[in-house]
């Protein structure tokens, strides 16, 4: 017999991570951006950073995945293939770094790099202008690194991304399906190394099921939300999620 107190856990993971897989997803559909951050720092609550990463890879894959659908006719595809040549063997770089971080320190570095996407953003952002469209191979390289590793590239590289193309719409589209083929890109190395989805079905069911609604949702609210107060909801929400990944790590 499974104890009551491990059904208990297992409903509420499975309805805190449905939850948060869908107002993370309406919020990078809105922003453009740090969707993922926030869902991987709840999935961190429950599981180590090892297995939280390919998680949170396995939502927001379908996450980006189906906003890049719903804006397709946005998309730049010669930025999009020029950020995926290096995407593939970056992540496996990434995951032989994160498989050899001890999991209190993987924790650590997730909630420090939480609070600083929070509160001081402007140190992760490109101060250029416009970006000539072959860096994108080399910016393809960090995300598919970053990826692996801490488990989001999107507030490093989105910038970047904004700077190639030519409208807010644009920028949303094309770093969605950027991020796409980085997730899975992400859940093959971590696969490669033992990393199983099956072990996770139902919580990658719910969290899919929450992020694809979120995606729908977003989408249609682009450019009519206020982004400001939806920024300082998120930044509270995620400055309480990293102290607490960081109270962990530590005790």
């Amino acid at each position: 017999n499974v104890p009551a107190a491990m059904i208990a856990t297992g409903t509420a993971e499975l309805i805190v991570v449905g939850l948060a897989a869908l107002a993370t997803s309406i919020l990078s559909a809105v922003a453009g951006m740090g969707g993922g951050v926030a869902l991987l720092a709840v999935l961190a609550q429950f599981h180590p950073p090892a297995a939280a990463v390919p998680l949170q890879g396995a939502m927001q894959l379908l996450s980006n995945g189906s906003r890049a659908g719903f804006l397709r006719r946005y998309i730049a595809w010669s930025v999009v293939w020029r950020s995926a040549i290096l995407l593939f063997p970056a992540s496996f770089l990434g995951v032989a770094v994160a498989t050899w971080i001890p999991e209190d320190a993987g924790r650590a570095v997730l909630a420090i790099f939480a609070l600083i996407f929070a509160w001081r953003p402007t140190l992760l952002k490109w101060k250029g202008d416009r970006m000539p469209e072959n860096a994108m191979i080399g910016v393809g390289a960090v995300s598919g690194f970053l990826n692996s590793t801490i488990g989001a590239s999107g507030p490093v590289t989105s910038p970047m991304f904004k700077a190639v193309t030519a409208t807010h719409v644009a920028f949303v589209a094309t770093a969605a399906a950027s991020q796409a083929i980085g997730h899975l890109a992400k859940i093959v190395a971590f696969t490669a190394d033992g990393w199983r989805i099956t072990d996770f079905a139902l919580l990658i069911s719910v969290g899919i099921a929450g992020v694809v609604a979120g995606s729908r949702i977003g989408t249609r609210l682009v450019g009519k939300m206020s982004e400001d107060a939806l920024a300082q909801i998120f930044k509270l929400v995620l400055t309480a999620l990293a102290i607490r990944l960081l109270v962990t790590a530590l005790i």
